[in-house]
This record gives structure tokens, C-alpha cells and sequence, in this order.
């Protein structure tokens, strides 16, 4: 199921600050295990799962991936256009995406032949102001399709690699909302005393937003964000994640320690592999919006290791998300039947 899930929801677009366009593949594989839905006013989703105490526990991932908008149209039918949040413009070579205009239009990026560039050229990385989308189309007919301000991604099939590693656009941070399908899943079968918040957060990407947002609203007691990490390649530091060998567990300050502390001892008491990442500031994740969020809200964070971040071919392992999702449930029901003032004060 989970394989379902992230081909389906991968498939589609979320692009930051347009999240609410196909919301209801969401709601049709989460309904199932949680008991009500709602949306803020900035487009994250919040589904909870009722619990007979007054505790919240608000799980946290992003729903919104980076993306494309096009600032230009231009003679010949091209497009000029800009980038919704970090991109290497390198990626971007040779693709061939979707328009979301009038109507869906297709197009490729290019780059001039390397006859025609100089050596000096070749030696220079491309820049985004420098690549256009190529339509097809003539300036007359593109501007009855297409507006400025329109959005566009990059056209990738998720697909299968060997055994459980997969890949495909936007599992940054989607492999996440996985696990907390997981959790929800697991937790409906071993019960659960806190209301349990599953939030598909928006528009991370360009700032933390959905974020600040539901967490003012669901004002929870603990959270529990995720997001995904950088998996080990041949090219990055030796002590790198890696890939099928559990979820990331990070230290820092910004993350409480008590709540660190119990995470792991029930991830070795259930057998649940772990990595362990060092922040000591900003985590460039949605912990930096919940733990500032009202009066302060404890928070640990969770990650997936992710092979070939911000691209279109962001590769995981399936393994690393149900570990995830099971050990989460399994630290949620160790977390109701503890002293929840003792762990969290310092």
C-alpha cells in the first residue's frame, strides 16, 4: 500500500503554494485510519485520530514540492520562467515538462549545442535565466493557453529500482507523508490514548509556512516532524545515511532531548534500526516553525534518507519508510503510558 500511495500521490503535482489542487488523493488513503479532516487556511491538511486523554501529538510533514512558474512568453513559443524553491539549474537540462495553463501543455527544456557554445561557455554552470521551455506552440496561440504566474513541473513516472529502493519526483518531502500513513495505520491496530494530528504541511519549501500555521492550530503538547535526509552516494562523505538502514534520528538544540531520548530507547526496544545526524542550529525543516510555535512546543525530528535531493529522480527505500511509520506508533504508545510532564520538562 504504501508503494501505492507514493506512486500515486508522486504522480501529481503539489507544487508549493498550489497544494489544494489534488488534495483528495490525501483524504482517500487517509480517511480510512483517522477519524476527522480539515484544512487550514493556508492549504495544509490535517487529519486526526482520536485519542480518550487531552494530549496532542502532532506528526509533521510537508506536502508541497519545488516547482516551476513561467515569467515570460515568448516569440517562437517559449518560456521564460523562474524557480518555486531550490533547484540546481543543472537538473533542469534536457527535461520535459508540464504547463499548467488554460490547459495542460507540454514542453522541453534545452540548451544551445555544444557546437555552438565556446570553450569559455562550457566552462560557465547554466543559470536558470538562461533556459527556456520550448512548446511548440507560436507566441499567438501560447498566450490563449498560458498566463504568466502559471505553474510547471517536471515530467517523471515513478518507477521501481531492485527490491524495496524506489524512485521519483517529490519524495521531499512525500516519503514522509508515508510514514505517517504508516503511523496511522499501525496505530489504528494497537489503540492509542492521544488525539493524533497527521499534517501534510504546505508551502515548506518557500519559507515553513503551513507549518507556523497548523501548528497555531492544533496547538500540540509534542511534535514529531519529518523529513527526508541526504542518502549516501559514492560522491558524499563516508558517514553519510544510508539507504535501508532505518530512519535518521537528529540531535540538536533546537530538538528536546527527553523526547530523543525515549524515541530511541523504543526504537531498540522494538528492534527498529536508527541513524543519527548532528544539527546544532537551524534545522531547514518544519521543527524550526513548530518549536517557536505559541509558547514552545517540544519537537523531535525524523528523517528518510534521499538519494539526489531536489531533483526528479529522489530515490528511497521503502524499508526506511515502514520502519519509520511502525516506530512512530510504537513511540506514541509508549509516550501514553509514560509521565508525560517528566519527560517534557527539562
Amino acid at each position: 500500500m504504501l508503494k501505492e500511495f507514493l506512486f500515486d500521490v508522486c504522480s501529481a503535482q503539489f507544487i508549493s503554494g498550489f497544494e489544494h489542487i489534488n488534495g483528495d488523493i490525501l483524504t482517500k488513503y487517509f480517511q480510512p485510519y483517522t477519524d476527522s479532516f480539515e484544512k487550514d487556511k493556508l492549504g495544509s491538511y490535517i487529519f486526526k485520530s482520536s485519542g480518550s486523554n487531552d494530549t496532542k501529538i502532532m506528526l509533521a510533514a510537508h506536502i508541497d514540492e519545488i516547482g516551476l512558474m513561467v515569467t515570460g512568453i515568448l516569440d517562437g513559443g517559449f518560456l521564460s520562467f523562474t524557480t518555486v524553491g531550490g533547484f540546481n539549474s543543472a537538473s533542469l537540462i534536457a527535461q520535459d515538462v508540464t504547463v499548467y495553463g488554460k490547459e495542460n501543455i507540454f514542453g522541453v527544456v534545452g540548451i544551445k549545442p555544444p557546437h555552438l557554445t565556446s570553450e569559455e561557455e562550457r566552462k560557465k554552470p547554466i543559470k536558470i535565466k538562461e533556459l527556456y521551455i520550448d512548446t511548440g506552440y507560436t507566441k499567438e496561440e501560447l498566450e490563449k493557453k498560458v498566463k504568466i504566474g502559471d505553474i510547471a513541473t517536471v515530467n517523471r513516472e515513478p518507477l521501481s529500482l531492485q527490491g524495496s529502493v524506489i524512485s521519483a519526483k517529490a519524495f521531499d518531502d512525500r516519503a514522509c507523508v508515508a510514514v505517517m500513513l504508516e503511523a496511522a495505520k499501525e496505530l489504528k491496530k494497537i489503540s492509542h490514548k492521544s488525539n493524533v494530528y497527521f499534517t501534510a504541511t504546505a508551502q515548506e519549501e518557500t519559507g515553513l509556512r503551513g507549518a507556523k500555521t497548523s501548528s497555531y492550530k492544533i496547538a500540540p503538547d509534542i511534535g514529531i516532524v519529518l523529513d527526508v535526509g541526504f542518502g549516501k552516494t559514492p560522491d558524499m562523505p563516508s558517514d553519510s545515511p544510508e539507504l535501508g538502514k532505518g530512519p535518521i534520528v537528529a540531535y540538536g538544540g533546537r530538538l528536546n532531548p527527553k523526547l530523543i531520548k525515549k524515541f530511541v530507547e523504543t526504537c531498540k526496544k522494538y528492534n527498529y534500526p536508527m541513524q543519527y545526524e548532528a544539527v546544532p542550529s537551524r534545522t531547514g525543516t518544519d521543527t524550526d516553525a513548530l518549536q517557536i510555535s505559541r509558547d514552545g512546543i517540544p519537537c523531535i525530528l525524523l528523517s528518510i534518507p534521499l538519494r539526489y535531493m531536489h531533483t526528479s529522480v529522489e530515490t528511497i527505500d521503502l524499508y526506511d519508510v515502514e520502519i519509520a511509520g511502525k516506530a512512530i506508533a510504537r513511540f506514541i504508545n509508549e509516550l501514553d503510558n509514560s509521565d508525560l510532564e517528566e519527560i517534557l520538562c527539562f
